[in-house]
């Protein structure tokens, strides 16, 4: 008789707040745009992570850096347009992935437009509050239960961009993978939705959210 044995359970590591938060602020860097200045920002990036006890979640940050250093700077540049630019689903703004246009995407972006002020954290005037720079800046620096928040409702949207850019064999993926790691399992399952009557409230400083997407922010 043949016993079917199961595979022991995949268990994701748990991280400390501490570790999330470092972590979250070093991949908010990481992920802009790498210019001459980004460059230059990688050595302080390199000594910051050394703080960081994990050794896996070092290494990665580390080997990461150094790839980006071993390549040209134009070369690099191609790589990142290549991983966010060209498919939705790895787009830097993560309610572009789930909704697409603009109509539909409202909504989200002022549930996270609000979630950060309420935390006392104000977005700058130029960027759309789903920019994941801007979301792991939020999640490194807001307080727990907020940041938990924000996490929860955009869960799903990091899930699909970081199987995209893995998908791809892109540098970046590494990274993403890291991100979802660290970062703790939603507690609810579905993204929030606002009411019908919240959907309809223009709010005072959401109209630049509108406007900022017509001048073609993604």
């Amino acid at each position: 008789m043949t016993i079917d044995i199961d595979p022991e359970p995949i268990v994701k590591p748990v991280y400390d707040t501490e570790t999330r938060r470092m972590v979250c602020k070093l991949i908010s860097y990481l992920l802009q745009y790498p210019d001459t200045e980004w460059r230059e920002g990688l050595h302080g990036v390199q000594e910051a992570v050394h703080s960081i006890s994990d050794e896996k979640v070092k290494q990665t940050v580390l080997t990461f850096i150094s790839s980006a250093q071993a390549l040209d700077a134009i070369r690099w540049q191609d790589a990142y347009v290549r991983s966010f630019d060209f498919d939705k689903k790895s787009n830097l703004y993560l309610t572009y992935a789930l909704y697409g246009d603009e109509r539909d995407r409202g909504p989200a972006l002022i549930d996270l437009k609000r979630r950060y002020e309420a935390a006392g954290f104000y977005m700058e005037a130029t960027e759309l509050p789903d920019y994941l720079p801007m979301v792991l800046e939020f999640i490194a620096e807001a307080p727990e239960q907020d940041a938990i928040g924000v996490l929860d409702s955009c869960h799903k949207a990091l899930v699909s961009m970081t199987e995209s850019i893995a998908g791809q064999n892109s540098p970046y993926g590494p990274l993403l993978t890291l991100m979802l790691q660290v970062i703790p399992e939603p507690s609810v399952s579905d993204v929030p939705e606002l009411s019908k009557e919240e959907q309809k409230q223009p709010l005072g400083g959401l109209n630049e959210i509108v406007e900022l997407m017509r001048r073609g922010s993604r």
